[in-house]
């Protein structure tokens, strides 16, 4: 009797390239910038409020003193495009990180045949663009309205130091999203964000009485990095070292948090 001998076929699977690895990156990106987008709850007050209050303050209530003081319109371009690039990063990443977490979508992405980190990445680029896309119309409305007495390279470093503030903004939107329910992550967001505009003296000059708890806020040292790259030393409270130190060491700090509730509980 002869013997037959069976081999069995070999189904290793070659590892993806790097090709395959971005597009996946990509593609999970772009999902997620369509599905934040066709939220009414996240786009509408998110992208369209702090371009409207940008409007009724600086170019309606105040457009008179604006052009008396020029450093007046410094002061609110600055504080309504910290709002606009902050609120995308906080409220759009920690309300779906937490909606997702509570219909159990992120087990289920671990579970798909996709890089680990690419529902991470593509929450904190949406963040980021939606920051862009909201931050965009305030610059036409100053513009326009020829309330912002910037010169195109000041401008440009202002812009770019407040949208690399926005990254402090989706550590924290990582961390309400991953400590909070999905009900409850808005007003969570709402209770650690709205005291910060305020208390950092953000909109209004504050009393003597209340500086000392002025560096508490992150809203704080993006605001003097801000004023830092336009070159408003009226506005200048801090040296830029420790403002970006400061933005650095909450990005640190809330992203612990995040990975830490991620670890432990997913």
């Amino acid at each position: 009797m002869n013997s037959m001998t069976l081999t069995s076929p070999d189904y290793t699977l070659a590892a993806p390239t790097s090709r395959r690895i971005f597009a996946a990156y990509l593609t999970e990106t772009r999902y997620e910038f369509m599905r934040q987008v066709r939220n009414p709850g996240v786009a509408i007050p998110v992208l369209l409020l702090p371009v409207a209050l940008y409007a009724l303050f600086a170019v309606a209530i105040f457009g008179g003193e604006i052009t008396k003081d020029a450093n007046l319109g410094i002061f609110f371009f600055a504080a309504f495009g910290i709002m606009a690039v902050t609120m995308p990063a906080l409220f759009g990443l920690g309300t779906t990180l937490a909606m997702e977490r509570d219909m159990g979508l992120l087990r289920l992405k671990r579970a798909q045949p996709a890089p680990a980190g690419a529902w991470l990445v593509a929450k904190i680029a949406c963040g980021i663009g939606l920051g862009i896309i909201s931050y965009t119309p305030i610059v036409i409305a100053a513009l326009a309205s020829g309330k912002l007495a910037l010169d195109a390279a000041h401008l440009a470093a202002m812009s770019g130091a407040m949208l690399c503030g926005t990254i402090p903004f989706c550590a924290m939107g990582l961390m309400v999203g991953t400590l909070a329910s999905g009900s409850a992550a808005p007003g969570y967001a709402n209770l650690i964000y709205l005291p910060g505009c305020y208390l950092s003296g953000l909109f209004f000059p504050l009393p003597k009485s209340m500086h000392w708890q002025v560096p508490i806020w992150p809203q704080f040292h993006l605001d003097q990095f801000a004023m830092y790259a336009a070159g408003a030393t009226k506005f200048q409270f801090e040296p830029v070292l420790i403002a970006v130190v400061s933005l650095v060491g909450y990005t640190v700090l809330f992203s612990a948090v995040a990975i830490w509730r991620l670890a432990k509980k997913g």
